[in-house]
């Protein structure tokens, strides 16, 4: 185990093979041995337009507004410091509400008018996407941490996969949390993707560690969890692993705790949302709430974390915090250097975007992600390295860091 702590022009010719075409502009900045540099989809001579599908009005909504926000004030920033290749980068936002279907629709739309996409939010909504933009050789950042986007040259998954957290989550409710051998550990998750690798991840653990799995399958619709947390205190549960959204980490902290079950939760990246210190559950959530991390959490001291805050807060003093706005500038940053390579590599295009991505072995964000993100091999997570955090009334945005982790299970695990 190791641990540490704390082109415009050409577009009417284009229309049917949008990621195929392109334009030669002579002179660009950051273009090839000839100084000329290749445009596609998305590209004019004084923009780079890339899209955001989000979910604005689902489940996750109130982290997603956080994350558009941090998008707008990183790519503010770029272009007040010269742009890319001399270019302003431009967002185009839109809401899928948590929807696969939208989702697809939105991203036909906007696929010739873009030449990469920031962020697709959501497993179910990314797993719908994925296959298109992967088809249109587009690349697909920020889409939530499944395995299965792992498969898609295109994908650049933003930390640890969901299967990486899930088998860190038991390794680190066997090794630090006391739970025992032959003991029990609940996973309440989502039906589909992100659900599912939370599951595959924990129960590879399990058979690793010796410890049974009582699964729950749930769906985004479920947000009273009392038939949930009743079985699994009936089952005799020595910890919960949660792969869901905010509402029912609620619900489940509540009951466990009207029931008189003292036994830590924990929750993956998005399961956890500050509001909740709000609200009647905070007390539970406080006793023995973890949440594993992909990325650094607001409270920490990193500096790539600093400067995130820093630029966040100056965009939006009164705005909601939480780990989404380093996770935002993260994705940003990594998206940023990707189109960097590629017009350094004189291909601004859609593939351009992509091979730049996949020539990055050892990516360092200053502590947004682990050091050393490696994307140079398909269908392998970048990291199995996670933020271990735990809810704290004192702690910024309510996670304490509590120490970066990685298990020998997350070790071991290997993606299909």
């Amino acid at each position: 185990m190791r641990k540490t702590r704390p082109a415009l022009a050409a577009a009417a010719a284009c229309l049917f093979a949008v990621t195929a075409c392109s334009t030669t502009e002579p002179e660009a900045a950051g273009g090839g041995d000839s100084g000329d540099i290749e445009t596609g989809s998305g590209v004019t001579d004084d923009t780079i337009t890339i899209g955001v599908l989000t979910d604005l009005s689902g489940p996750f909504a109130a982290g997603a507004a956080v994350q558009v926000t941090q998008f707008q004030a990183f790519w503010d920033q770029v272009n007040a410091d010269g742009g890319v290749c001399d270019r302003d980068v431009e967002l185009q936002v839109q809401d899928h509400a948590y929807d696969p279907q939208k989702a697809v629709s939105l991203y036909r739309s906007m696929s010739s008018d873009i030449i990469a996409l920031q962020q697709v939010l959501g497993g179910p909504t990314s797993a719908a996407v994925l296959p298109l933009a992967d088809q249109d050789s587009m690349y697909a950042g920020g889409v939530g941490w499944a395995s299965t986007a792992l498969g898609y040259e295109s994908n650049q998954l933003p930390g640890a996969s969901y299967s990486i957290q899930g088998a860190n989550a038991v390794d680190y409710l066997v090794d630090e949390l006391g739970v025992a051998e032959g003991s029990s550990i609940g996973v309440v998750y989502f039906a589909g993707d992100y659900g599912a690798d939370v599951l595959a991840g924990a129960q590879h653990a399990a058979e690793e560690r010796g410890v049974e799995i009582i699964p729950q399958e749930i769906t985004p619709a479920t947000t009273d969890l009392s038939a949930q947390a009743s079985a699994l205190v009936q089952d005799g549960a020595s910890a919960v692993i949660l792969g869901a959204a905010p509402g029912q980490l609620a619900s489940l902290a509540g009951v466990l705790a009207s029931q008189g079950a003292d036994i830590p939760i924990v929750g993956m990246n998005p399961t956890f949302n500050p509001a909740l210190l709000d609200t009647p559950v905070a007390d539970a959530l406080l006793a023995d709430t973890y949440s594993i991390l992909s990325v650094a959490p607001y409270a920490s001291d990193e500096p790539g974390v600093r400067a995130a805050n820093e630029l966040y807060e100056a965009a939006d003093p009164d705005g909601a915090i939480g780990w989404e706005v380093p996770l935002a500038s993260g994705q940003a940053q990594l998206l940023r250097t990707a189109l960097e390579g590629a017009c350094e590599a004189g291909d601004l295009t859609p593939e351009g975007v992509v091979a730049a991505m996949r020539e990055g072995a050892d990516v360092d964000t200053e502590g947004l992600f682990p050091d050393g993100l490696d994307y140079s091999t398909v269908g392998e997570s970048p990291t199995r390295t996670v933020y271990v955090t735990k809810v704290s009334d004192t702690a910024e945005a309510g996670l304490e860091l509590l120490e970066t982790y990685e298990g020998p299970s997350a070790q071991s695990y290997t993606f299909g």
